[in-house]
C-alpha cells in the first residue's frame, strides 16, 4: 500500500446516510459507462499508464496475517438470508404472527413476491393466502400448537367446499426435489388434510392426504416433486437475472364440513445439512475459505434478545423484526448458529446489543450486563453452571468456547436501537444507561479468557448527526482503555446520496461518473491510512497495540439513474475489496480480523421489489476477489505483512460525501504483499482502479527471487470496451463479466516482473515454494473450465444435478446422493463431509494441483 495521508479537513455535513438505506438499490443499475469530461488527475481513455510496486523485503511484520480477514456478516435480513439462506425454512411467518402490514410498507411483507401479488384476506396473518371457494370462511386465533406469547393459528371452517391456506415460495428445484414438510394440525367434522406444492398456476406437483383427530398432532411428510416448475426466479434489481431456483405454492386445504387448525408449519429441503443448513450456502463458504461469521447483526442486533432463540423451536416467540422488516420465527439462535459454525468449519464472534433501557413497547428486547453474562455463561460455561446446564438441556452438552464477543453495534448511530451521541454515556454510563464497562466486568466474571470489542466509528466519518469521530474514539480509550480487547470499526462507502449535492461535485471538480467512480474505489488506501493514525491515537491514550476488528464493510453507492453503478456485482466493486484487503495486510499488526457484508456469497434469492438491492450472484466478482486472497491461507498457517511501495500514475481523490476526505497523489496500482517467516515464499496482490485504461506495472520483487517461476493468477472483466463498462454479473452458473486466467511467467534477472492490468482488475502473484494451491487459480472456474474437479453447474458432475434429456436425472430428476453417495455430498454423520477435498485444518488435498483447467496456461517448472 502507498504511505499518502489524508488531506483536508473532514467531510462537510449532507445529507446523512442511514443504514436502511443500505439496501437501497440506486435507482435502475444499468451497466454500461458513461463519459465526458474529466478532471481531478484523471487519465483519459486509450491512455498507458505506468507504476512501479517496490517489495521492500527489510520492513516485515512481526505479527502473521490473520486469516481472519475473510470473515462475513451474517444479519437476519428479511430479504431471505437466513431463511433459507443459511437455515433450511421456506416459509415466511410460520407461526402466523398476528400482523398485516400495508402493501405499501416495504419493511413490512418481506416475502420473494410482491406485496400486490399476494391474496388477502384480514383473518389469514401475511404473507399465507386464503384458498377459498363459496362455503369457506376464515378466522384468526390465539393461542395454539406453538402457543408463546406471540403465537397465533388460523381456523379453516368448511361448509361442503375445499378450502384453507397457501404460501408463495421460492424452492432450489435445481438441486433437490424433495422438500420435508411439518406441521401442526388437528380438526372438527373433517376428516383430513391435504399438503401440496403446486405451480403458481395451480398444477399439483406434490401432495400428500393427512388424517386428523380433534387434538394437536404434528405430522412430518416429504413431498416429492414430480418435475419441477419450470417457471424461474427473477433475482435482484441490477439485471432481473433468471436464477435456478422455481417459484411454487404450498398449500394446506381442507374439504367436507367442519374445520381445520393450522400452526407452526416448517418446510426444508431434504438435502439440508443435518436437517438445518442450505448446503448451496455451506459449500460455498467452504469453498470461499471463509473463516468467521458476524452473528446476530448488525442493526438487528441491538433489538435482539438472546432467549428468544434458544430451546425448543415450537417455544421460541416470534417477533417484529425491527431492524429490516418482516417477522423473525427464532428458529436460528445461538445453538443453531454454533452448528452452523462447525458444520462449515468457522469461527463464531458474537454481538450483544446495547439496549438496557428500550421503552414499554420493545420491554422484550432489554439486554442487560447481566444477559450479557448469562449470554456467555450459556455458550462458554460448563454444565456445572446454570447457564450451561440450560445448554445442555437444550441439547448440547459441551460448551463452544468462543472466545470474540461484541458490546453494541453502531451504537452512535441513530438508526440502532439503543443508540446514543454521548461518547460518554456508552463507555462509563449514565444515570439512564448502563456503560460498555460495567457489561464487561459482568462477562469477563463469567468467563475471564473472552476478548470482547467496543463499538468504534471510523475517522474517515464526517455525517452531521452522528458524534465526531476523533472525540467518540478518543473518549472510548480514555474511559474503557482497561476493559477493551479491541475495537470494532465499520467502513461503508455510500459516495454522495442527495442527488443535486453529487452533480455538484461534478461541476466543481469537471468530473463524470467515471471519476466518481474511481474515487469510491480507491478509498481503501485513504482507510489505511485512517487505521493507522487511529492506532497511534490509542498509543497517545495510553492503549497500546489497539486491536482493530473491520467487522463490516462494503461500497454501496448512490449513483445516476443510468450511470455505471460500482457496487459488488461488478469488477470495480472487486477492485474495492481488494483494496480493502490489501489494507488489511498492509495493518495486519493491528487489524486483525474483517468481515465482508453479506454472508454468504451465495445468498437465496432477494425479495422481488423494485427498491430491493443489488443481486447476490453466487459468481459475482467480490466473491472471486475474496477467494484469490482467502485461499492462500488454507496451505499456509504463517504469512508476514511486507511493505510496498507503489509509485507511477496517481490521482487526487477530492472531498466526496460524508466520508471520503481529499486526499493527493494516490496511485491508481495498490498493492499488498507478505511472505513466509524464511522469506523463501512470497504472494503479492495488486490491483488497478483506473477504469479507463489499463497499467504496466513492474513489480520489484527482489534479487532473491531472480530468474525463479511465478504464479500469476489474473481476475479481469472481459469487456474490452473503455472507458470500462460496468457489467453486472448475469450468469448463476459461470463468470459472465469476468475471467481467472492463471499463467506461469519467470522473474526477470533483476528480480523484476512486468504486468499489464486492464481496468478494475485484480492479480496475485506466488513466488518460491510450491505454486499450487486450492481455490481461485487452481480450481477457480475462468468461465470455460472447471471448478475444484467439479462441473461448474453444481459440483457433482451433471449439470444442476439434472440429466439434459428431461431436465432431471434419475428418480424425476434426483439421485438422493447426488452422485457422491452420501446425499449432496455431504456425510450426514457429521453434517459437512470433508471441506470439498480438504480436512478440517484445511490443508490437505486442494494445496496439491487438482489438475483443473484454467485459461492462458502453461507448464514451466
Amino acid at each position: 500500500m502507498v504511505t499518502n495521508s489524508p488531506d483536508g479537513d473532514s467531510a462537510s455535513d449532507g445529507t446523512a446516510a442511514t443504514r436502511r438505506r443500505f439496501l437501497a438499490a440506486q435507482g435502475v443499475l444499468l451497466a454500461g459507462a458513461v463519459t465526458g469530461a474529466s478532471g481531478v488527475g484523471a487519465a483519459q481513455s486509450g491512455e498507458t499508464i505506468q507504476n512501479t510496486v517496490e517489495i521492500r523485503h527489510g520492513d516485515q511484520t512481526e505479527a502473521t496475517v490473520s486469516d481472519q480477514f475473510y470473515g462475513r456478516l451474517c444479519e437476519h435480513y428479511q430479504s431471505g438470508t437466513i431463511y433459507p439462506g443459511v437455515y433450511s425454512q421456506h416459509l415466511k411467518n410460520p407461526t402466523f404472527f398476528d400482523r398485516t402490514p400495508p402493501e405499501e410498507d416495504f419493511w413490512g411483507p418481506r416475502t420473494f413476491y410482491s406485496a400486490e401479488d399476494i391474496s388477502r384476506d384480514e383473518n389469514v396473518p401475511f404473507p399465507w393466502e386464503p384458498v377459498a371457494d363459496s362455503g369457506v370462511s376464515f378466522e384468526q386465533r390465539e393461542g395454539g400448537y406453538a402457543a408463546v406469547e406471540t403465537t397465533y393459528y388460523p381456523r379453516v371452517s368448511v361448509d361442503d367446499a375445499r378450502g384453507g391456506i397457501a404460501q408463495k415460495i421460492v424452492l432450489p428445484d435445481f438441486r433437490t426435489l424433495g422438500y420435508d414438510l411439518s406441521f401442526a394440525v388437528r380438526g372438527e367434522g373433517v376428516d383430513s388434510v391435504m399438503a401440496s406444492l403446486t405451480t403458481l398456476d395451480g398444477e399439483t406437483l406434490a401432495s400428500q392426504s393427512i388424517p386428523v383427530s380433534e387434538d394437536w398432532q404434528t405430522v412430518a411428510r416429504t413431498l416429492e416433486l414430480s418435475d419441477p416448475s419450470g417457471d424461474q426466479y427473477i433475482a435482484g434489481a441490477v439485471g432481473d437475472v433468471d436464477t435456478p431456483y422455481g417459484k411454487y405454492r404450498l398449500e394446506l386445504t381442507t374439504s367436507g364440513s367442519g374445520h381445520a387448525d393450522f400452526d407452526f408449519v416448517r418446510l426444508a429441503a431434504d438435502d439440508a445439512i443435518n436437517g438445518k443448513f442450505n448446503p448451496s450456502t455451506v459449500e460455498l463458504m467452504r469453498e470461499k475459505n471463509v473463516t468467521w461469521l458476524k452473528w446476530p447483526g448488525g442493526n438487528f442486533t441491538s433489538q435482539y434478545n438472546w432467549r428468544d432463540g434458544i430451546g425448543p423451536l415450537a417455544e421460541r416467540p416470534a417477533r417484529v423484526n425491527h431492524a429490516w422488516g418482516g417477522i423473525e420465527p427464532n428458529f436460528f439462535g445461538t445453538l443453531e448458529y454454533l452448528e452452523l459454525c462447525e458444520v462449515a468449519d468457522l469461527t463464531p464472534r458474537i454481538t450483544i446489543g446495547w439496549w438496557d433501557n428500550p421503552p414499554e413497547w420493545a420491554a422484550e428486547r432489554q439486554t442487560t450486563p447481566e444477559d450479557a453474562a448469562d449470554w456467555v455463561e450459556y455458550v462458554n460455561g460448563p454444565p456445572s453452571t446454570e447457564m450451561g446446564q440450560l445448554r445442555k438441556d437444550h441439547g448440547r452438552p459441551q460448551k463452544a468456547d468462543v472466545k470474540w464477543w461484541g458490546v453494541g453495534n453502531e451504537v452512535w448511530g441513530p438508526w440502532q436501537r439503543g443508540s446514543t451521541q454521548d461518547a460518554g454515556e456508552y463507555a462509563s454510563g449514565s444515570d439512564e444507561r448502563t456503560g460498555f464497562n460495567t457489561y464487561a466486568e459482568a462477562m469477563n466474571a463469567v468467563d475471564d479468557s473472552i476478548e470482547i470489542h467496543i463499538s468504534g466509528i471510523d475517522p474517515g466519518y464526517g455525517e452531521s448527526d452522528t458524534p465526531d469521530p476523533e472525540t467518540w474514539n478518543s473518549t472510548l480509550l480514555e474511559e474503557s482503555g482497561d476493559h477493551i480487547d479491541a475495537m470494532n470499526i465499520h467502513r461503508y462507502v455510500w459516495g454522495i446520496e442527495d442527488d443535486e449535492a453529487r452533480e455538484t461535485w461534478f461541476d466543481e471538480h469537471d468530473a463524470d461518473a467515471i471519476d466518481y467512480n474511481e474515487v469510491l474505489m480507491m478509498v481503501p488506501t485513504q482507510f489505511e491510512q485512517l487505521m493507522e493514525g487511529l492506532v497511534e491515537t490509542a498509543a497517545s491514550k495510553g492503549v497500546e497495540d489497539l486491536s482493530l476488528n473491520i467487522s463490516e464493510y462494503g461500497a454501496f453507492p448512490a449513483v445516476n439513474d443510468g450511470a455505471p453503478y460500482p457496487g459488488p456485482e461488478t469488477m470495480p466493486g472487486g477492485t474495492f475489496v481488494a483494496g480493502m484487503l490489501n489494507a488489511f495486510i498492509a495493518q495486519s499488526e493491528h487489524i486483525r480480523a474483517g468481515a465482508q457484508t453479506w454472508v454468504p456469497v451465495r445468498m437465496f434469492p432477494p425479495l422481488r421489489s423494485d427498491d430491493y438491492p443489488p443481486d447476490p450472484n453466487p459468481q459475482a466478482p467480490v466473491g472471486t476477489v475474496f477467494e484469490l486472497y482467502s485461499s492462500l491461507f488454507e496451505c499456509h498457517d504463517e504469512w508476514y505483512a511486507t511493505d510496498t511501495a507503489v509509485s507511477g500514475a496517481s490521482r487526487t481523490l477530492p472531498e466526496t460525501g460524508d466520508r471520503i476526505r481529499r486526499m493527493e497523489g494516490v496511485p491508481y496500482v495498490d498493492a499488498a504483499a507478505m511472505a513466509t517467516d524464511r522469506g523463501d515464499t512470497l504472494a503479492a496482490f495488486l490491483t488497478n482502479r483506473n477504469l479507463r485504461t489499463g497499467s504496466t506495472v513492474t513489480v520489484e520483487l527482489g534479487s532473491q527471487y531472480a530468474d525463479q517461476p511465478v504464479e500469476v493468477v489474473l481476475v479481469r472483466p472481459t469487456s474490452d470496451e473503455r472507458p470500462l463498462p460496468h457489467e453486472a454479473q448475469t450468469s448463476w452458473e459461470e463468470p459472465s463479466n469476468h475471467q481467472i486466467i492463471q499463467t506461469t511467467e519467470r522473474v526477470g534477472p533483476d528480480g523484476t516482473l512486468e504486468l499489464t492490468l486492464d481496468p478494475a482488475s485484480v492479480v496475485r502473484l506466488h513466488v518460491g515454494g510450491s505454486t499450487d494451491h486450492p481455490g481461485v487459480g487452481n480450481g477457480q472456474s475462468n468461465g470455460n473450465g472447471n471448478k475444484n474437479g467439479h462441473d461448474k453447474s453444481n459440483g457433482n458432475g451433471n449439470k444442476n444435478g439434472h440429466n439434459k434429456s428431461n431436465g432431471n436425472g434419475n428418480k424425476n430428476g434426483h439421485n438422493k446422493s447426488n452422485g457422491n453417495g452420501n446425499k449432496n455430498g455431504h456425510n450426514k454423520s457429521n453434517g459437512n463431509g470433508n471441506k470439498n477435498g480438504h480436512d478440517k485444518n484445511g490443508t490437505s488435498e486442494n494445496c496439491m494441483n487438482n489438475g483443473t483447467e484454467t485459461e492462458d496456461s502453461e507448464d514451466e517448472n
